[in-house]
């Protein structure tokens, strides 16, 4: 159960740094290098004590982060770039792909700006077309992604976690999370 679960970790300054499981997250407030925020009523019991299982812990000391960096271009972050959603249909169910809005045979480069996700179906449909050619409206113009919203990505947990949570996140994340 506890590797199960997930814990938002905040550094000393509240801002989010990542997700933990709630094994790792009692450890650090047991040691004292944490501590507990928001609970909501999960438990964790032992042969000698009962400790409330928190949703969210602040680290005590500051966590320096790397400037700078920016996300890698990978099927994996534009699938997250896009929410796992066709670009042309919305479908979510089919199976997904790649797929290069001026195709590569035309000149189009492998970039943020000129790949998007792509049931099987519409890319099949696309072909070696351009999304005008095939008849196809984009549902969003594709870019880089903000590095920090995907560094952070919202795992799924119960409701009150999500609204435990929700606090401390940035806006861009809570509208993944509602």
């Amino acid at each position: 159960m506890l590797e199960s679960f997930k814990i938002l970790v905040l550094n000393y300054s509240y801002e989010p740094l990542q997700f933990c499981n709630a094994k790792r997250a009692l450890i650090m407030v047991l040691s004292g290098r944490a501590e507990g925020i928001e609970v909501d009523g999960y438990q964790v019991k032992s042969p000698n004590a009962t400790f409330a299982l928190p949703t969210v812990i602040r680290v005590l000391k500051m966590v320096r982060k790397k400037a700078g960096k920016s996300i890698s271009f990978s099927k994996k972050n534009i699938l997250k770039r896009d929410n796992f959603t066709c670009q042309y249909c919305s479908e979510t169910s089919q199976i997904l792909t790649i797929d290069h809005i001026i195709p590569k045979s035309r000149g189009g480069k492998t970039t943020w700006n000129n790949v998007v996700v792509a049931c099987k179906p519409c890319n099949l449909k696309k072909s070696n077309k351009t999304p005008e050619e095939a008849g196809f409206n984009l549902a969003k113009n594709p870019s880089k992604p903000d590095f920090y919203l995907y560094s952070l990505s919202v795992p799924p947990a119960p409701k009150s976690h999500l609204e435990c949570w929700n606090k401390y996140l940035p806006k861009k994340l809570r509208k993944l999370v509602n």
